[in-house]
């Protein structure tokens, strides 16, 4: 959304529910909680109202809360823990999760949000950076922790029906300052060992008020469409109601979904594993209003065979999350789905959530970008020098604002790498244009060098997207001795096609020097990592290994 939108400039302004002020370099929003605690307190009076669905589990948010302090004051009394040290999560999508991250942080303490998909040794590598000086996991990862040599202290999901049931007696919520830390959340790890982001109180508050500020708009917009007042709107409409399917541990699922819900009175209903028709089911049995998951489910849903047989007219809102949405998956969204609000945006680990984002019409108008620049962050576009660029050039994004986290926990090299006289280089390559729509153009270390020419992977696999057989597609260098590097694109494809078609596609849609080498088709999908992203080293790998034998 553009700072020029009116109607953010109204929730902005002096008085309004998002007042703005101006704090040293960045922007804060002049009534945001003073610490995490103080959004549970709100989020206690949504009282008797339902909160997490789990298979035949159904909490409000009275249950939660009482779970959660029942676990803080174990943590305070029995364990003995102290404020700021660490304490890791790591389980599949669960109510216990989310009960122990409010209970984590009600005590006190560091919420370390585990990669609960990886390898015994890479969730012991990342408890032992984040300095946790306890576990709480359930036994499939306290196995996995326990066969990769982990000796530390561990509390089991399985306990907590003993232990944390019943309300706590007496237990006084510990009251953070802004600055101190609230959580820890790993990026990626796809170039090496995965780095902890270290989260403030006043960050992760900010991130969630920004995305708070962004649906209050599209209410906005939606009650102006109906021609009656927000309030009205509200109203009439039902609880919203999520189904949650990005993993907890990252931040999609973290601050995007969950803590969305936990602020908003919504409910969120979860899912042990994706799988198509279970969502369709789910969608209609409990009415749920937002599915936001990769291109990859999106096309499970439409392309099921059961698609049509279940009632899915509650969905209210559609995003696409993790990478950017294929223009031929978007047309037959709008065709399924016409009264649904389609939206897209970007964000980082580093930056607690969204940096831009776009809903509805504002999305539609310029759906091959990755939203409008948010009104409360500030992004620059530099060229390798650090200079800023103009608008419309490429370079990588530099952003600056009240969400950044705080710094890469114990990695201070990697840390001062990352900032440049306040801003954060996100090591993605991008441009915006004079509306402040921003475009993804590729990860600065996912550019293919052939022949002295720069080739943007991400820029060949959104020409390939827009191809209506292309289910998913990713694409690689591979070693050339004359060029440097050669490209190879390889296709998941609906439908009888082959790759010389494909290639005579490219060769029409694409520069000369941008027309891969070689194209491989199949209609086997790709191996995706925990955020929905096509695993590109692994089909890297593969190809060579098969050009090898």
């Amino acid at each position: 959304m553009s700072q020029a939108d009116p109607i953010l400039q109204a929730l902005m302004a002096k008085g309004a529910p998002f007042e703005v002020v101006e704090k040293g370099a960045v922007r804060m929003f002049r009534n945001a909680p003073e610490n995490m605690g103080e959004i549970f307190d709100r989020a206690r009076g949504f009282g008797c109202a339902e909160f997490i669905v789990y298979g035949t589990e159904r909490l409000t948010f009275d249950e939660v809360f009482a779970r959660a302090d029942a676990l803080s004051e174990w943590l305070v009394r029995d364990f003995g823990l102290k404020s700021q040290q660490s304490v890791g999560i790591s389980m599949q999508n669960c109510p216990e999760w989310m009960i122990a991250f409010i209970a984590i942080i009600n005590a006190g303490g560091v919420a370390v949000l585990i990669n609960s998909r990886g390898i015994g040794t890479v969730m012991a590598h990342a408890i032992e950076d984040a300095d946790c000086v306890l576990v709480i996991g359930d036994e499939k990862r306290l196995r996995r922790l326990s066969q990769a040599g982990h000796v530390g202290a561990t509390l089991a999901r399985r306990d907590f029906p003993r232990k944390f049931s019943e309300a706590a007696t007496g237990f006084k919520p510990v009251r953070a300052a802004g600055d101190d830390l609230a959580a820890m959340f790993f990026t990626s790890g796809t170039t090496g060992r995965a780095k902890a982001a270290a989260i403030e109180h006043k960050a992760l508050i900010a991130g969630m008020m920004n995305t708070q500020m962004a649906m209050a708009a599209v209410f906005q917009k939606m009650a102006a469409a109906y021609n009656i007042d927000v309030q009205t709107l509200r109203a009439q409409m039902p609880q919203s109601c999520s189904l949650l399917v990005f993993p907890l541990f990252h931040t999609s699922g973290c601050s995007s979904v969950f803590l969305t819900a936990l602020t908003t009175g919504g409910k969120l209903v979860l899912m042990h594993r994706w799988e198509a028709e279970a969502a369709m089911s789910l969608i209609e049995r409990e009415k749920i209003t937002a599915l936001g998951g990769v291109p990859a489910m999106h096309w499970d849903i439409l392309r099921s065979p059961k698609f049509g047989r279940y009632d899915l007219s509650s969905l209210m809102s559609l995003s696409c999350g993790g990478q950017a949405l294929p223009l031929n998956l978007l047309e037959e969204m709008r065709a399924a789905f016409p009264k649904a609000y389609i939206g897209a945006g970007y964000g980082m680990t580093e930056t607690c959530g969204a940096v831009s984002q776009a809903n509805g019409e504002a999305f539609l108008a310029n759906p091959s970008a990755s939203g409008q620049v948010l009104p409360m962050v500030d992004v620059q576009i530099t060229a390798e020098d650090g200079t800023p660029l103009p608008i419309g050039a490429a370079g990588e994004i530099w952003v600056k604002g009240a969400i950044m986290m705080r710094e890469y926990y114990g990695r201070p090299d990697a840390t001062a790498a990352a900032f440049s006289g306040g801003w954060f280089k996100t090591g993605d390559i991008g441009k915006l244009d004079d509306q402040g729509y921003i475009y993804i153009v590729d990860r600065k270390t996912d550019m293919v060098i052939s022949g002295g020419e720069n080739i943007y992977c991400a820029e060949i696999e959104q020409a390939f997207g827009r191809h209506p057989a292309v289910r998913e597609v990713t694409s690689f260098g591979v070693p050339d001795e004359r060029l440097g590097e050669r490209l190879v694109v390889q296709i998941c494809a609906m439908g009888e096609i082959t790759a010389q078609d494909f290639m005579d596609y490219a060769r029409a849609e694409l520069a000369d020097y941008k027309v891969p080498a070689d194209i491989v088709v199949s209609s086997a999908p790709f191996e995706l990592n925990a955020m929905g992203k096509i695993e590109k080293h692994k089909v890297r790998e593969a190809y060579l290994a098969r050009k090898a034998s």
